[in-house]
């Protein structure tokens, strides 16, 4: 019955995951030009306008019984929709063997669970994680071509972070919060103050939304809106409604076309670079797959080692740099972007710091409270500890999310207002910022951090690869993002055994839990 039940959970994870993708394939195509995603309900081909059945429209399968081609009309379908089916598929993979395999992402106090009840305790926060992924993904693909963030993504990771985070807060807030754990919880004045930074943030977005004039202008379709990151409401500008010819895309980028899953393209996958790219996405859904099954049911003597992990995160390092080589309209749109932005990005970034500035001075207020009167810090642990239902904490969950997001989006904030007032030109997209806090909301706040540094690397590695057969000085940053936190995200328990990490963590968790770490609260 173990065998059957680990094979049915392996199985269920990446059904889960090619399902996911199959819808990221229709929301990588549709949003950025406009065109919205639940009309029409169906997928269809963008060369014959033809409906596709959902026999035709499977995760994977489909494309291998069509051999690649449109039932209606015979056009090619890029390779492109299964290997976004399959890396999705073994991202799912990737967070089922972190929590409940390795162990590298520990979630429960438990070390003694089976599978089964692993995933009782964990399966919020596995969850979420899942989710975190796919809107990285989904973000990494569109910021790839069009330099363009759409923060509804981040919304939504935003989202399920706090609801599971709140729900999860039951089975894992009884972990002693050691430098070496997997998951920091805030001490009362750390996650009062969070509550109160996010509350006020939340308010002033209210305000300004509600008291704003509407915006009717609207980007032509084939511009490029990564502009409107910069803008003062944080919202991506919508792409001009287009017809589904004009909405098509113009050449294929990276090998990869943007299209809704199932659908068709006239444009030939140029020298087959994405089918190789699929190959490779398949090879690796298989990898994970099997060795995964395999640590599983052998937990005992395990046959592969951790660092097996690097291989999915490998290969997704070789899909940014054959989706960066190809050069595009939007490297050119984006420079003149910014380079026309400079005159003023002194004073946008003035704006935003004005109006950040309640959600600053609220948590300054709520910091000063906790620090002055002992009866106001007792009655915040009490808060956190408020306990409605058998272990349940919700409000301790809540603030556990609420300091990762506040993290996250304040150290992304702190780079981009103060080195755009340094050099006088924006210096970090907002949308980037909204990523920032979406991971620290699900994932925690020290993935961010150490995730934030590893970037600057992983951006570097990956411009200096790409120098050679691209000239341009736009970077599309997300991906690198995304993959920098997957690798936290996955190894974090191995990195926090190197001193200087460990001690950079022991400072942060020292400045916002307000206690030393060790203790127990």
């Amino acid at each position: 019955m173990l065998v059957v039940a680990t094979l049915w959970w392996i199985l269920f994870f990446a059904a889960v995951g090619l399902a996911i993708g199959s819808y990221l394939n229709v929301v990588i195509y549709r949003l950025p030009r406009g065109i919205s995603t639940i009309s029409p309900r169906w997928s269809f081909c963008p060369r014959c306008d033809s409906r596709i059945r959902w026999y035709d429209n499977l995760p994977v399968l489909s494309y291998l019984w069509l051999g690649g081609r449109c039932r209606a009309c015979s056009g090619r379908i890029s390779a492109r929709y299964p290997a976004v089916e399959l890396l999705m598929g073994t991202l799912t993979l990737v967070a089922f063997d972190v929590f409940c395999v390795t162990g590298l992402r520990t979630g429960s106090p438990g070390t003694s669970m089976g599978l089964g009840d692993q995933l009782c305790c964990d399966w919020p926060i596995i969850l979420a994680h899942v989710i975190l992924f796919g809107c990285l993904l989904a973000m990494s693909a569109i910021d790839l071509e069009h330099y363009f963030i759409d923060i509804r993504f981040t919304g939504f990771a935003i989202l399920a972070g706090v609801v599971l985070h709140v729900v999860w807060s039951q089975s894992s807030w009884s972990w002693v919060a050691t430098v070496g754990s997997v998951w920091h919880r805030p001490g009362p004045t750390a996650g009062m103050v969070s509550l109160a930074v996010s509350l006020a943030a939340l308010l002033t977005w209210l305000v300004i939304h509600l008291l704003a004039p509407p915006l009717d202008e609207e980007i032509p379709a084939g511009a490029n809106p990564k502009a409107a990151d910069s803008s003062d409401s944080g919202e991506p500008r919508r792409v001009g409604e287009a017809s589904r010819s004009e909405a098509e895309p113009t050449a294929p980028v990276g090998g990869f076309h943007l299209a809704p899953r199932g659908s068709t393209h006239p444009t030939s996958d140029s020298g087959h670079s994405i089918s190789v790219a699929a190959w490779l996405v398949a090879l690796t859904f298989l990898i994970v797959m099997v060795s995964t099954a395999v640590d599983a049911l052998s937990a005992e003597s395990r046959l592969f080692p951790s660092w097996r992990l690097l291989v999915p995160i490998a290969i997704c390092f070789v899909l940014i740099i054959g989706a960066s080589v190809p050069k595009r309209d939007s490297d050119i749109e984006i420079v003149e972007a910014i380079e026309a932005e400079r005159y003023s990005a002194r004073k946008v970034a003035l704006q935003e710091l004005l109006l950040l500035a309640p959600a600053v001075v609220a948590g300054m207020v709520v910091a000063w409270f906790c620090f002055r009167s002992e009866p106001f810090e007792s009655w915040c642990d009490a808060a956190l500890g408020w306990q409605p239902w058998g272990t349940w904490r919700p409000i301790a969950g809540l603030a556990t999310a609420a300091m990762g997001w506040v993290i996250g989006g304040g150290l992304g904030w702190a780079v981009r207002i103060g080195f755009t007032l340094l050099f006088g030109r924006e210096a970090f997209g907002t949308g980037d910022i909204h990523l920032m806090a979406a991971t620290g909301c699900v994932a925690g706040w020290p993935v961010v951090v150490m995730g934030f540094v590893l970037t600057s690397f992983l951006a570097l590695a990956g411009w200096l690869v790409t120098l050679p057969f691209k000239q341009t000085r736009a970077i599309p940053l997300v991906p690198w993002l995304s993959l920098a936190f997957l690798i936290v995200i996955v190894f974090y328990s191995l990195l926090l055994e190197f001193g200087p990490v460990q001690n950079t963590v022991f400072l942060f968790k020292t400045l916002v839990s307000g206690k030393l770490p060790g203790m127990a609260y």
